[in-house]
């Protein structure tokens, strides 16, 4: 008489660590969607006002927050590695708004007068030649072409 194999009768496999893998990773899933979220949210810029920023540049200055813009590049000054740059917004072609790009932001686009960029800046305090508090100013974090 042949011998059978024990293996062979009993193939029962444990399912009780797979299910718990299963539920560690659904709930690492749902962890990262609550706790990481919000911040990614929070961090993306915000459409830009020109006339609330007319209104009151200094709160705008104050919250340090990230705006995204449309605008047409009138003119180009250069200060020492900076660059101001005077921008007609889409929608409001009477006022030209200030943007300042500085030396130490290596930009990947080559900003030229007569085009149309979407501007990346976040709105900042800063100092004038007079050693001057000048707030509400918009400095250029990125730009992408139109």
């Amino acid at each position: 008489m042949a011998r059978s194999s024990r293996r062979g009768r009993n193939k029962k496999v444990n399912s009780t660590p797979i299910i718990i893998g299963v539920l560690v990773i659904l709930v690492a899933v749902l962890a990262s969607m609550l706790f990481f979220k919000p911040e990614a949210r929070s961090a993306a810029p915000k459409p830009f006002n020109i006339s609330k920023y007319r209104q009151d540049g200094s709160r705008f200055a104050s919250t340090g927050n990230r705006y995204v813009l449309e605008g047409k590049v009138e003119s180009i000054e250069t200060r020492g590695d900076n660059r101001m740059l005077a921008v007609s917004i889409r929608g409001n072609n009477r006022e030209l708004l200030p943007l300042l790009v500085l030396g130490s932001n290596p930009l990947q686009i080559n900003i030229t007068r007569g085009d149309t960029f979407i501007f990346e800046v976040s709105c900042r305090t800063g100092r004038d030649s007079a050693g001057n508090e000048v707030k509400g100013i918009l400095v250029v974090n990125d730009v992408k072409t139109k």
